[in-house]
């Protein structure tokens, strides 16, 4: 991550009169695009992964570069994003990582009504499931069903795999979220019954589609926008509109 991008976001972020001229160049409007996923409906597959936005402040400054979901975080204080959430806009999806076990259940009910999803970014063990078990039940004392998406860690074996793909379509996980080079073996070890959302490096349309095609429903592009340039994600889209 740059500096220069940031400052960019920051910029934005205090002259909010010049996002219109942003949106002018880089905002795409993506109807055939639309899809349906956790009970909630996407402009585009496209969006943006944790790691650019840690705090929820530039949600309505990201949205104007086309993506249909941010990310935010990892959120180690949720109090720390919630100001910033508290009058975003409405027409992008954002989903909380969180991250931190040690407080994940007090952090979860203070989320809740401020995001549209929760990522769960924590390695599952016996503690851990039990965690989630808890998590799963706090949300069925909530007003509004929240999508819960279980991010998995890299290079896991596939005993592992295999462990996981059977608590995760048995829990009441809405969504996996995983690297982009497992996409196909997650897609395949829960049967297509739970969307994939791939976390990649994109630099071209192409490599898009293509991940798209290997089976993932959504891809979050970590740091792409800041190294590709800010019209990487229409460009994306529009590639995807034609194809």
């Amino acid at each position: 991550m740059t500096a220069r991008p940031i400052s960019s976001l920051r910029i934005l972020k205090i002259a909010p009169f010049l996002r219109p001229v942003v949106q002018a160049f880089y905002k795409r409007n993506t109807p055939t695009l639309k899809k349906e996923l956790m009970g909630m409906e996407f402009s585009c597959p496209i969006g943006v992964a944790a790691g650019i936005d840690k705090r929820g402040e530039y949600t309505d400054v990201i949205a104007c570069y086309s993506p249909s979901f941010i990310e935010i975080g990892p959120l180690r204080n949720v109090m720390h994003a919630i100001p910033h959430l508290q009058n975003r806009s409405e027409d992008i999806r954002i989903f909380g990582n969180l991250s931190n076990i040690k407080d994940i259940q007090r952090s979860f009910s203070l989320i809740y009504d401020f995001v549209d999803a929760i990522v769960l970014n924590i390695s599952l063990n016996t503690t851990v499931s039990q965690v989630i078990e808890h998590l799963l039940d706090l949300r069925r004392y909530n007003d509004e069903y929240k999508p819960i998406i279980f991010k998995l860690n890299r290079d896991l074996t596939p005993q592992v795999l295999d462990q996981l793909a059977d608590y995760m379509l048995r829990s009441g996980i809405d969504a996996v979220m995983v690297h982009a080079d497992e996409v196909s073996v997650i897609r395949e070890k829960t049967q297509g019954l739970l969307p994939v959302i791939a976390m990649a490096e994109i630099s071209d349309p192409e490599q898009a589609a293509q991940l798209l095609d290997t089976g993932a429903d959504l891809i979050a592009v970590t740091n792409s926008p800041l190294r590709y340039g800010p019209a990487l994600i229409k460009r994306i889209n529009k590639y995807l509109e034609k194809r």
